[in-house]
């Protein structure tokens, strides 16, 4: 299949029919489970599981043996999306142009489905894997549980937490934003080599080098998108940023340099993905998908 657009609409597809598949049952017990649901299944670009989708196909490992971490990365970043959103945080009223969930269900509950998405990820990264030893399962693991953690997201919310009101280099912008934004990207990319038995350090290299990469440059985008785009579009509050004093790339670049910036990041991409000739033609088109989307 050539047609990229194609292969996108048939790989969101099947995302979404797999995280279906793998959530609870709604419940009539407790909102809990309906809470879950709604902010999982809520229309979401699925970058990050694309990504997986597209090296799976540059490095010829079946769609079977990643299954499971597609799941726990959506996962984990939905969990993300619903603290973030919280009073205590960046206090949004919306997601992805619906009511965040913590306005449809409560506080409580919205905190209680972050919890719970994080339990139901590592289920998932331990069941067994089809097609996956069990050495590499367990630095599949290992990898995830440090990009979600203290040398990871946590870590990058933490820095945005205590970044707010005051004046940050570029470097500590950038560094938050790979623990922040980067960590689950560049976790995402890494597991699904290390899902390949047969993987070397060249190709772990690689896909490291491409994830940080783009990382960086769907963050300098989401900078730029909250500047220019408006609320219809981003399906979230724009200028949230700047409401809060925080730091972007655009307030500490302005938005040509910044767009310069993400289009470096997008061209070192392209380059550690080079080597792998005609067999990355998804994974480049990725790459321009996030440099260019429009939310």
């Amino acid at each position: 299949m050539n047609n990229f657009h194609e292969w996108l609409s048939q790989k969101q597809a099947f995302i979404e029919s797999l995280l279906e598949k793998n959530l609870p049952r709604v419940s009539h017990e407790t909102q809990l489970n309906e809470a879950i649901r709604y902010s999982v299944l809520n229309g979401g670009k699925r970058m990050r599981s694309l990504l997986i989708l597209a090296i799976a196909e540059t490095i010829e490992i079946p769609s079977i043996a990643i299954e499971n971490i597609i799941c726990a990365v959506e996962f984990i970043h939905a969990y993300s999306l619903v603290h973030d959103d919280m009073p205590c945080m960046d206090n949004d009223d919306l997601r992805r142009g619906k009511l965040s969930c913590h306005k449809k269900f409560g506080e409580s509950t919205a905190l209680l489905v972050g919890d719970t998405l994080q339990s139901i990820a590592f289920s998932c990264l331990s069941s067994p894997f089809f097609q996956v030893n069990p050495d590499n399962q367990l630095k599949i693991i290992h990898t995830f549980s440090n990009a979600i953690g203290i040398e990871g997201m946590a870590k990058g919310q933490a820095l945005d937490i205590e970044y707010t009101n005051k004046k940050i280099s570029l470097d500590e912008l950038k560094t938050m934003h790979q623990y922040k934004t980067g960590s689950l990207i560049n976790a995402a990319c890494l597991m699904t080599v290390l899902a390949s038995n047969g993987y070397d350090k060249k190709m772990l290299d690689r896909i490291d080098t491409y994830s940080k990469s783009i990382g960086l440059m769907f963050q300098i985008q989401d900078d730029i998108l909250d500047k220019e785009a408006n609320q219809e579009t981003l399906g979230k509050t724009p200028g949230k940023d700047e409401q809060y004093n925080k730091s972007t790339f655009v307030s500490l670049l302005g938005i040509s340099k910044s767009k310069e910036l993400a289009a470096t990041y997008y061209e070192e991409a392209l380059a550690a993905i080079k080597p792998f000739g005609n067999k990355a033609y998804y994974l480049a088109s990725m790459a321009e998908l996030m440099m260019t989307r429009s939310h």
